[in-house]
């Protein structure tokens, strides 16, 4: 089946109507350029096509079709007559033009007569016809589908096979079948340079390409950096911005100051991907924008600042996070909230308003300092000991820990590593109904702890 190719005639003008009348004269072409583009090749076409389709686009209001001619090899193409289909509200021109083109290089030549508002132009343009047209990329980006394959488009009277050498040794072997087009990835070669050479019908093509592999920074938003390297990368990137490094996770890299800003970004390297820098000049634009910091995490009882960055933002900012709230006026293009002490564990939305149309949050998990063994509880025992351990960053000792089994109330004080413990007696043990399940937990402050245990006779 036959494939079509694509003549784009595409035709970029620079009008000032308006400012000329029908009767000026300027020295303004109405085509800055002119590009052939093809469906399936790179430059070239192939010599068993027989149909082309032509476009012309953004043809003045001034011009008529019939003031541009277009040559093939030095013949007239009536590609504005009886075969065109014009379509006057986008001021384009579609038709086609039947020939065989033999295996040489072709020209195509536009001509512009020119007429009272646009000066005559002249463009022309080469291409090649072939029976095998081989593509090879430049770079070859593991994992990126766009740009990892060789390909090769063939005419109907090529046979055999197609072969792919890399670093002199054959690496791929392709039939030829009943298919116009052939591609195979060759990612899984080793990072780093490689000569590869494709063969077909005695003709051959040549390049050095280099393999490597997606480590990207890509600015969002306007706000924030993101980095991007493959999933299974085993280290982290060093993140250099305007000199000062960087820490990074899933967030990006929140960018406060408007302006023109410097990235450099080095990935050190592991057993799989070798060492790779990049470098990246980007501007951040001054528009009014608040950033939330990075997810936070605190212990109950203690209190974290959390500092929001205002861009362009002068009113008061009102923070608020489960009952609590306050306004807060920026100073140096921060926003600094204490977050309460007072809250219980568990995950909190931090959120933060400019009254208008800017706000920004955060996630702020409040841990548990308190912890309680598992125990087992047996009817027949002479003693149980309920054990709680109170610990932040380190051991808090001399605190009073409340105790509850099975409804009673009991109480003890930590010891210098964090440690209380109740003594649950006999007495109160033999009152229990084996097999049924009974609660037991600590408490310091609001921070309590549950567990369920089935009593054993």
């Amino acid at each position: 089946m036959k494939k079509t190719i694509l003549f784009a005639l595409i035709f970029m003008t620079f009008l000032s109507i308006g400012a000329a009348s029908a009767e000026d004269n300027t020295t303004a072409s109405p085509i800055e350029d002119v590009e052939i583009l093809y469906d399936d090749a790179y430059g070239e076409i192939l010599t068993d096509k027989d149909r082309y389709d032509l476009y012309v686009y953004n043809i003045p209001d001034e011009c008529e079709i019939t003031e541009f001619d277009l040559y093939i090899d030095n013949k007239t193409v009536d590609w504005h007559g009886k075969d065109a289909e014009k379509d006057t509200s986008f001021r384009h021109f579609e038709g086609y033009y039947t020939y065989n083109f033999t295996k040489s290089e072709h020209t195509m030549k536009l001509d512009f007569k020119g007429n009272t508002h646009y000066s005559p132009y002249s463009k022309t343009v080469t291409f090649n016809a072939t029976d095998a047209i081989i593509h090879i990329p430049d770079v070859v980006t593991q994992g990126i589908y766009s740009n990892r394959n060789v390909e090769v488009f063939i005419s109907d009277c090529v046979k055999g096979n197609i072969e792919i050498y890399a670093d002199s040794k054959l690496y791929k072997t392709l039939s030829i079948t009943d298919k116009k087009s052939y591609n195979y990835p060759i990612d899984d070669l080793t990072f780093g340079t490689h000569k590869i050479e494709v063969r077909v019908n005695g003709a051959s093509k040549t390049k050095t390409i280099d393999l490597t592999y997606i480590f990207e920074a890509e600015v969002y938003g306007n706000e924030v950096v993101m980095i991007t390297l493959p999933y299974d990368t085993t280290k982290k990137a060093e993140v250099y911005i305007d000199g000062k490094k960087y820490s990074y996770d899933s967030n990006g890299i929140p960018i406060a100051e408007a302006g023109t800003h410097y990235l450099k970004a080095t990935y050190p390297g592991d057993s799989k991907y070798p060492k790779k820098t990049i470098n990246m000049t980007f501007e951040i634009e001054e528009t009014p924008m608040l950033i939330a910091p990075k997810n936070i995490y605190m212990y109950y009882k203690d209190s974290k600042n959390a500092v929001f960055t205002s861009r362009a933002i002068t009113s008061q900012i009102k923070v608020s996070i489960s009952k609590y709230s306050t306004k807060i006026t920026p100073k140096n293009g921060k926003v600094t909230y204490k977050i309460p002490s007072a809250l219980t564990p568990g995950k909190y939305t931090l959120t933060a308003y400019d009254g208008d149309m800017q706000w920004a949050r955060t996630t702020v998990t409040v841990k548990h300092i308190i912890t309680l063994k598992a125990v087992k509880v047996k009817k027949s025992a002479k003693k149980l000991t309920l054990q709680a351990t109170l610990k932040n960053s380190k051991p808090i000792k001399y605190k009073t820990v409340t105790f509850k089994f099975n409804g009673k109330i009991y109480k003890a004080k930590t010891n210098y590593k964090g440690i209380a413990k109740v003594t649950i007696k006999k007495s109160v043990l033999k009152k229990l109904k084996a097999g049924k399940k009974i609660t037991y937990q600590a408490g310091y402050g609001k921070d309590i702890v549950k567990k369920t245990a089935k009593v054993l006779r």
